[in-house]
């Protein structure tokens, strides 16, 4: 329920900040053009980026929607690709737990220095601290995916998303289920009959 609510709200900012960027993109734009500045836009559009990536952190790993580089993970077998995704969920869970660690550090010393926005005034450290906050929501995900893998069968790219990379392969293609178990069995006699021949 926690999970479900976090993931309600991360996509009501990511939506709403993506959208007032925008517009405060194309509003500095248009008032560049008339001939004013303003420079409280850009500072907004600045801070609207930061809220959106690291926001956008945890809502990535949640729901498997981060970047991933498959070339090693295609080459191995089911159980390869298993231990190797629970690896890269471990090892990714403690990268980000260590870099919301220094990430606190860096907001404490914007704390003590007293720096603000120079047009919104509005102190630097207080929006930087989604940066933590979303790196930690970011390694609690990859935490989850890691344990997910130990006690669930198959191979997970998240607590909810099972690795089925293959299958969005197929489904860009246009290849239904069915299709594609068509084809899995129509070449399956044939690896067979080659792997004869190579033995005979």
């Amino acid at each position: 329920m926690l999970d479900t609510g976090l993931n309600v709200v991360e996509q009501g900012i990511l939506i709403v900040g993506i959208l007032v960027m925008a517009a405060t993109s194309i509003i500095g734009v248009f008032a560049r053009n008339m001939g004013h500045s303003l420079s409280f836009v850009d500072e907004l559009a600045q801070l609207l980026v930061v809220i959106v990536t690291f926001v956008g952190v945890g809502h990535g790993v949640r729901n498997a929607r981060h970047i991933r580089v498959s070339a090693l993970h295609d080459m191995l077998p089911d159980k390869g690709q298993k231990i190797l995704l629970t690896f890269v969920s471990f090892f990714s869970c403690a990268l980000l737990a260590l870099l919301a660690y220094y990430s606190i550090e860096y907001i404490q010393n914007l704390q003590k220095s007293g720096r603000v926005m120079p047009s919104m005034q509005l102190p630097l450290w207080i929006p930087y601290l989604i940066v933590p906050v979303g790196l930690i929501v970011g390694s609690a995900q990859f935490f989850l995916a890691g344990v997910r893998n130990i006690i669930s069968k198959g191979a997970w790219l998240s607590w909810h998303n099972r690795d089925e990379y293959e299958d969005e392969l197929a489904a860009e293609a246009g290849i239904s289920t069915e299709e594609q178990a068509y084809y899995e069995s129509e070449s399956a006699p044939k690896e067979a009959g080659g792997k004869e021949k190579s033995n005979g």
